[in-house]
């Protein structure tokens, strides 16, 4: 069982490199063939609003029964400060969610990174959870999945990260200025909280001091 559970995640880091392939050929190679400002494509974000949802509506399903292990130490008010922030996590993706709807000078290269960040996001934290629960339930390698959790927690947060160095170099119109503020705020915030109360708080008190 731990050799598979090995496989499956040099298959998911396997997926990244040709993540990050196909976006650096897309980045080169569309962008001779289309026109140099277009709007974010409706199937992209199709794509991307369907799989946050069914991201975001399995989470019940799958911790159910494993939720409280998984809180392990964090209990009373710290419990709720990790609601509380991942309401603003959501609620930080609402001023970017708007700007991809509504932005028509996005270059193919910012459209293709883009995407793509948000796929390894949204599969990452699929990764997450079914390891986290893996672990929960005691039943194989321990060390491996610390180190498979660990990882995929990084990636998360790294995909959020990229966004924001993507949108660091897109100039917006005077209009939008403003929104861009608020969707750096957003990213940012959810960076914050991927990294710093997820990577490292929470695996240590769950994963290594629990």
């Amino acid at each position: 069982m731990d050799i598979i559970i090995f496989y499956i995640f040099l298959l998911y880091l396997f997926y990244t490199l040709i993540v990050y392939k196909m976006t650096t050929f897309a980045a080169t190679h569309w962008t001779r063939r289309v026109p140099s400002e277009l709007k974010f494509p409706t199937i992209y974000i199709f794509i991307i609003l369907l799989l946050s949802i069914i991201l975001i509506a399995s989470y019940p399903y799958f911790l159910a029964g494993n939720a409280e292990y998984l809180w392990g130490p964090i209990k009373g008010n710290l419990r709720k400060l990790y609601y509380v922030s991942i309401f603003l996590v959501l609620l930080g993706f609402l001023p970017f969610a708007y700007f991809l709807l509504t932005c028509q000078h996005w270059s193919q290269k910012e459209v293709t990174h883009i995407f793509y960040a948000f796929l390894t996001l949204i599969i990452a934290s699929w990764f997450w959870i079914i390891f986290a629960i893996m672990y929960a339930k005691k039943s194989i390698n321990r060390d491996l999945l610390r180190f498979i959790i660990v990882v995929t927690l990084l990636i998360v947060s790294l995909s959020i990260l990229y966004m924001m160095y993507i949108l660091k170099n897109h100039k917006p119109l005077e209009k939008e200025k403003l929104l861009k503020i608020l969707i750096y705020i957003g990213l940012g915030y959810g960076f914050f909280h991927t990294f710093f109360m997820d990577f490292i708080l929470w695996a240590y008190l769950v994963l290594f001091r629990n």
